[in-house]
C-alpha cells in the first residue's frame, strides 16, 4: 500500500511540474505576443478603419477590435480574448484585399475562436500527458478556419468568394514561409500548409452547391423538433369505463347523475339521484369539479 501511495504521488507530482512548465511557457508566449504589439505596432490609418466599419456593417454585427500594422508579422492574424486586436502586415494591399483580410479576422472574433483557442491550449496543457490532445489541437485549426471561410462566404456573393480566395491565394505566394503564427491568434492562413488551405478552396467554392442541401436539411430539422416538442403535448388516456367499486355501502356515480351544489352559507354537498346529499368539504369539491361534475350554487 505505501508502494502504491508513493507511485501516485510521483505520477501527480510530475504531472503538476509538466501543467505549471507548459502554463508557464504559454503565458510568456502570449505576453510576448502581446507586447509586440504594443510596442512596435502602429494604429491603422483612417482607409483602413472605415473599411473595418464597412466590415461591421456587412456582417450585421459590431464588436470592438483595435487594429494595427507591424512590420515584423508576414500574414494577418487577430489575437486576444478581451482587448480584440486585429494585426496586419506593413505591406501594401489593395482596397479588395483588405477588405476581405478584415472581414476574415474580424469574422473569427465573432466566431468566438481565440477564446475556443485560448480553451483548448487550457485543455492540452492539463492533459498534456495525452497524446490524443494534441491531435484535437492539431484539428483544431483547420475546423476553425473552414468554420471561418463558410462563415465568410453566407454574406458574399459567387464571384465576391472567388475573389476572396484569390486574395488568399495572393497573399499566400507573397508571405515568408518560414512564418509562424502564434495559436493563440486566428490567422487569415497558415503559410507552411498547402494541403490545408486547398480543402478551404474547396469547401468555400461547394458552398453555392450545397446551400440548397443545407436549406432542405433545415427544413427537416425544423419539422422534427417541431413534431417532437408537439408529442410532448399530448396526454394519451385509456378508452375505458371506471370499474365499479367494490366496497360496501359504496356508490357509484358520475356527471350524468350527480352534481356538486353549494348552498346560501357556502357548504358543499354532492347530490347524486336517488340518494341522499352527503356534505363535502370544498377540496373535496373542487376534487369533484376537476373531474367533470357540475358546481351548482343555490
Amino acid at each position: 500500500m505505501l508502494a502504491n501511495k508513493s507511485l501516485t504521488l510521483v505520477l501527480c507530482t510530475v504531472w503538476i511540474l509538466g501543467f505549471c512548465v507548459l502554463l508557464f511557457r504559454y503565458a510568456r508566449q502570449y505576453r510576448k505576443a502581446i507586447r509586440s504589439v504594443e510596442r512596435y505596432a502602429e494604429p491603422w490609418d483612417e482607409q483602413t478603419n472605415a473599411l473595418l466599419r464597412q466590415v461591421q456593417q456587412q456582417t450585421r454585427r459590431i464588436i470592438k477590435v483595435q487594429g494595427y500594422t507591424a512590420a515584423s508579422v508576414e500574414s494577418a492574424f487577430g489575437i486576444g480574448v478581451i482587448h480584440k486586436r486585429i494585426i496586419l502586415p506593413d505591406k501594401d494591399y489593395t482596397e479588395a484585399e483588405l477588405h476581405y483580410v478584415l472581414l476574415h479576422e474580424y469574422t473569427h472574433f465573432l466566431n468566438h475562436d481565440t477564446i475556443v483557442k485560448l480553451l483548448v491550449t487550457l485543455f492540452c496543457i492539463i492533459f498534456w500527458w495525452n497524446p490524443v490532445v494534441y491531435l484535437l489541437q492539431k484539428d483544431l485549426e483547420q475546423n476553425l478556419e473552414i468554420k471561418c471561410d463558410l462563415s465568410v462566404a453566407r454574406t458574399l456573393c459567387s464571384k465576391e468568394r472567388a475573389a476572396y480566395l484569390r486574395t488568399i491565394l495572393a497573399l499566400m505566394k507573397q508571405s515568408d514561409r518560414k512564418h509562424r503564427i502564434p495559436f493563440a491568434a486566428a490567422a487569415l492562413f497558415k503559410p507552411d500548409a498547402d494541403a490545408a488551405i486547398k480543402e478551404r478552396f474547396e469547401t468555400v467554392m461547394a458552398y453555392s452547391a450545397n446551400r440548397r442541401n443545407r436549406a432542405a436539411s433545415a427544413v427537416f430539422t425544423s419539422v422534427f423538433t417541431v413534431l417532437l416538442i408537439a408529442s410532448y403535448m399530448v396526454l394519451p388516456q385509456p378508452q375505458f369505463a371506471a370499474p365499479k367499486s367494490t366496497e360496501p355501502q359504496a356508490i357509484d356515480f358520475n356527471s350524468d347523475i350527480a352534481y356538486i351544489k353549494q348552498d346560501h352559507v357556502g357548504e358543499y354537498w354532492l347530490c347524486i339521484q336517488n340518494e341522499q346529499p352527503i356534505k363535502v368539504k370544498k377540496e373535496e369539491a373542487d376534487f369533484y369539479q376537476q373531474t367533470g361534475l357540475e358546481v351548482v350554487k343555490k
